[in-house]
């Protein structure tokens, strides 16, 4: 059965455009806010990404890389790191290690 519309009389449209800020999501201000505070924060997080990238060895400075790459190399490299402080040089070459370079394509 199809509902029946609210009739709104004339002296209630001007609390009919205040309603609109409420209806959804809270106020258009601070969904703004909301929002400035979240592009800040990627802002933040896509600069500690670039920083880390160019601290990684053997990536070029061009290299475009996803943020799940950047981690593995990340990863892939203090791994790297770590063997070479347990049991140095020697040690490392013996074990089966993965190239940080092979674990991205830079196509």
């Amino acid at each position: 059965m199809p509902r029946k519309r609210k009739e709104i009389d004339s002296c209630s449209e001007d609390s009919d455009d205040s309603r609109k800020h409420t209806k959804n999501n809270g106020h258009p201000i601070q969904r703004n806010a909301a929002n400035a505070r979240e592009r800040a924060r990627m802002r933040v997080l896509s600069k500690a990404f670039s920083k880390l990238k160019t601290t990684l060895p053997w990536v070029p400075p061009d290299t475009k890389l996803s943020k799940l790459d950047t981690l593995r190399l990340a990863a892939s490299y203090i791994a790297h790191l770590n063997q070479l402080l347990e049991g140095g040089v020697d040690d490392c070459t013996q074990q089966a290690f993965m190239h940080p370079i092979n674990l991205v394509s830079l196509i």
